[in-house]
């Protein structure tokens, strides 16, 4: 494994991208452990078809794809299990050396677990 998928998998944020049509290209294991999903069920599915149980999170990746929209930071709550999550993230376009864009990348955490280290 190179030494940037290492980071990767390390990062103690959660990582998902997505090609240009939605469908997910990687999750790392603390996107995973974040959302409670399995990432061999996720990789080369569309977000639409894996990620419709977080509306809010869904709605995200709709407007970064549909709209090009991108946010440098944001919060918002989903809600897994009947409990809600503060999730802080940000995302971004994914450009080839012609600056097109191939893809998006959302970065996120789990704000109520800092908070509550913080405390």
């Amino acid at each position: 494994m190179d030494i940037h998928k290492l980071i990767l998998e390390n990062l103690k944020s959660g990582i998902i991208s997505f090609d240009v049509d939605g469908n997910i290209l990687y999750l790392n294991p603390m996107a995973e452990k974040i959302l409670h999903l399995n990432r061999e069920e996720l990789i080369n599915k569309n977000y639409k078809d894996v990620l419709n149980q977080y509306t809010e999170f869904e709605d995200l990746v709709y407007d970064m794809i549909s709209e090009n929209k991108t946010v440098r930071r944001g919060e918002m709550n989903i809600t897994h299990a009947e409990f809600i999550l503060r999730i802080g993230y940000s995302s971004m376009q994914i450009k080839d050396t012609n600056q097109s864009i191939v893809g998006y990348t959302l970065i996120f955490q789990d704000l109520s677990i800092i908070s509550k280290h913080e405390r």
